[in-house]
């Protein structure tokens, strides 16, 4: 199934990864979706970091945060912007598998939105392939939130964190994997048949 939408693809300056530079911009995106009343909390490689190392993994090259789709709203990328951060790239469209990307001081944020669907919420990856950038999704059991402190600062995190994190990484997420592969490494990937065009 085509699904036509705008995708912006931005190149990366580096993928060195300053831990000071990470828990700043943590602080400063956490600031910006609390004053536009967004939800959000840690996720992926963030999420583990803090649960199994209680700092950012060391292999890491970039920061996780979820939201839900129905927060959304247009300000959130003007917000960034005017803060100092550059769009990296827009994936999918609000309807479907929608992700933003931004950068601050090299240091990577992804921001993926979640949606949900019956008993489950699921966020979007887009794959490239030679027909078109394909949706692949990650499904996850219904979760709340609960909040942390993560270095001295206060973050959200799902409520039953350990079985969040073994939903995506396995029951052997305690092993750290330098070489992952972020589209079917996942436990929680679910192939699909959309396909997003590029225009």
């Amino acid at each position: 199934m085509k699904v036509k939408s705008i995708s912006k693809y931005f190149q990366r300056n580096s993928d060195k990864f300053d831990k000071h530079v990470a828990i700043e911009n943590l602080v400063l995106a956490r600031n910006i979706l609390n004053t536009l009343n967004v939800g959000h909390w840690l996720t992926d490689g963030t999420l583990l970091g803090y649960y199994r190392e209680n700092d950012f993994l060391s292999h890491d090259i970039d920061i996780d945060l979820g939201c839900f789709i129905n927060d959304y709203t247009d300000e959130i990328i003007h917000q960034f912007i005017s803060s100092g951060w550059r769009i990296i790239h827009i994936f999918g469209r609000r309807e479907i598998g929608f992700e933003l990307s931004f950068c601050r001081k090299d240091i990577q944020l992804d921001i993926f939105f979640f949606y949900k669907d019956k008993d489950t919420f699921w966020h979007g990856a887009w794959k490239q392939t030679e027909k078109g950038s394909n949706l692949i999704k990650y499904v996850y059991d219904r979760f709340e939130l609960r909040e942390i402190e993560f270095k001295a600062e206060k973050f959200y995190i799902p409520n039953e964190t350990e079985k969040y994190i073994e939903t995506k990484y396995g029951p052997d997420w305690r092993k750290p994997v330098k070489k992952w592969d972020w589209a079917y490494g996942p436990s929680n990937a679910v192939p699909t048949d959309y396909y997003m065009e590029r225009y």
